[in-house]
């Protein structure tokens, strides 16, 4: 599986951020039952599903990816859209996808790419994420000029440097052992 993170999934694995709750819970059904509104997913197992099995493992990995799919499709989007219109910067198309390396990318040709795992993370670090990426679409280097204007959309002289610190220190926090 690809995925930037594997997940231990029992009959109480509780995923929780400001953006999706996803739990995992035994009831009395005959399989696996996925029930979904808003931000709020729960996946009700039979208590017969063995979670020691390595394929049910990945199975229930793959809905844990997919529902993350589906909030970041449902929020980025619109999110990053305000964004751009508020600055006046125009893009050419964004995506969601399962990145492992990357929170965002942006092409030369004005195509924006986010990571599903965004959803992760608080949404002061997703809005600087999205701001970082509206930056690159008029400046794709990390140079002065880059900053400049990352820290016009945040708001504030020198956020664009001290937000990237924080949301290393927070990913390193809460992900000990893996580079972001």
């Amino acid at each position: 599986m690809s995925a930037l993170f594997t997940f231990r999934i029992d009959g109480a694995f509780r995923l929780t951020s400001e953006w999706i709750s996803l739990r995992f819970e035994r009831a009395a059904v005959t399989r696996p039952v996925l029930a979904a509104s808003g931000g709020e997913v729960v996946v009700r197992l039979p208590a017969a599903l063995d979670l020691e099995r390595p394929a049910v493992q990945a199975w229930a990995n793959r809905v844990v990816v997919e529902q993350l799919r589906r909030r970041a499709q449902a929020v980025l989007p619109e999110r990053f859209d305000a964004l751009a219109r508020r600055h006046g910067v125009r893009y050419a198309r964004l995506s969601v996808r399962n990145v492992r390396t990357r929170w965002g990318s942006c092409s030369a040709s004005g195509t924006v790419s986010l990571s599903l795992w965004l959803m992760l993370l608080p949404a002061r670090f997703v809005d600087y994420v999205l701001a970082h990426e509206l930056a690159h679409l008029d400046e794709m280097n990390h140079g002065p000029r880059f900053w400049a204007l990352l820290d016009r959309y945040l708001g504030a002289p020198g956020a664009g440097r001290r937000t990237r610190r924080e949301l290393r220190a927070y990913f390193r926090a809460l992900f000990p052992g893996r580079a972001r």
